[in-house]
């Protein structure tokens, strides 16, 4: 009997340790998983009013080096984890310093998410400023050009 109870103590512990490390290690994966947030500076327009990129803007993605944006630019971090706050300072028309912090959380389905700026400043809905990215592929388009064909027994001699 006291043989039957050390065994079964013994299998509970192991089963204990399986479920521990499998728990472990689906907390590791989402904790490591790796995301590229590209943040555009680019005019963006949402129920039909166009907001402008800014001539300067400064972002800050959870607490890295500020990345100064002119209009049209668009640069990128690599993070991980799911949440992150993103930091966007801008000078208005009166040049009054404007600051919008904003806290997102990415996907675990996606790799890159890409941050519109003039949307965060406007302070519009998150699915406004924050869309997932694919980015493009190359087409191989064929070609409608005949094959040059060539006969080894002619000889090219002029």
């Amino acid at each position: 009997m006291e043989n039957k109870r050390a065994l079964l103590k013994r299998r509970i512990i192991q089963l204990a340790v399986i479920v521990l490390v499998i728990l472990l290690g689906a907390v590791m994966f989402v904790v490591g998983k790796e995301h590229t947030i590209l943040l555009d500076n680019k005019s963006i327009e949402s129920g039909g009013v166009t907001y402008n990129a800014f001539q300067v803007v400064e972002v800050q993605v959870d607490g890295r080096d500020k990345l100064e944006l002119g209009p049209r630019d668009r640069d990128k971090e690599v993070v991980m984890g799911q949440r992150h706050k993103v930091t966007v300072t801008y000078f208005d028309k009166y040049y009054e310093e404007h600051v919008v912090v904003k806290k997102f959380k990415v996907p675990i389905s996606q790799k890159m998410v890409l941050i519109s700026l003039p949307a965060v400043a406007a302070e519009l809905d998150q699915s406004v400023w924050l869309t997932n990215y694919e980015a493009p592929t190359l087409l191989n388009i064929p070609k409608d050009e005949e094959p040059i064909v060539s006969d080894d027994l002619i000889p090219l001699d002029f």
